[in-house]
């Protein structure tokens, strides 16, 4: 993720003239940062989390698009602030409610306590038991699940609130 974070458009460059080379380096983060141990395996675990429709898709978007460096820039702009810890120049209000889910083979995982300072109404962490950068495009289902435990969650705290500006009336 080094280069990302740093040079995302030297990297981007090389990728837009090569069709061959995109895909290689898409695939090679599809591999290892869906999970680390997919590194030894002679073709990368690749199909063992997508189908081979889903791969290529994905590097099409990306070759036809002419898009890779600008998605790369995505790490470079964060990177710096995560790693500063300047999180308080990522402004997330009280008021807005927050669900994390954490996949254990995510690269960028912050601790509990890191996310709950960051999302100061964080209303539901969930250790996922698989999964890794591309949690939602590798475990959908799981992801899906958590997305609707938070978005009931939300409903019951507004059904609360309501609840509770009423009786003050």
């Amino acid at each position: 993720m080094h280069i990302q974070s740093t040079k995302p458009d030297t990297v981007g460059a090389a990728l837009v003239d090569s069709p061959v080379g995109l895909a290689a380096y898409l695939l090679e983060k599809f591999s290892t940062w869906t999970n680390p141990d997919y590194v030894t395996k002679s073709d990368g675990a690749l199909t063992q989390k997508f189908t081979m429709d889903e791969l290529l898709t994905n590097v099409m978007i990306y070759w036809t698009s002419n898009n890779v460096a600008s998605s790369m820039r995505f790490y470079k702009e964060t990177m710096a602030k995560f790693y500063e810890l300047q999180l308080d120049q990522i402004p997330v209000s009280e008021s807005v409610p927050a669900a994390v889910a954490d996949f254990p083979h995510e690269l960028m995982r912050g601790s509990r306590a890191l996310n709950a300072y960051q999302y100061r109404n964080l209303v539901q962490y969930t250790d996922m038991p698989r999964g890794g950068h591309f949690g939602a495009f590798e475990e959908p289902k799981l992801m899906s699940d958590d997305i609707k435990s938070f978005a009931r969650k939300v409903l019951d705290l507004e059904a609360i609130e309501r609840s509770k500006q009423k009786t003050t009336k």
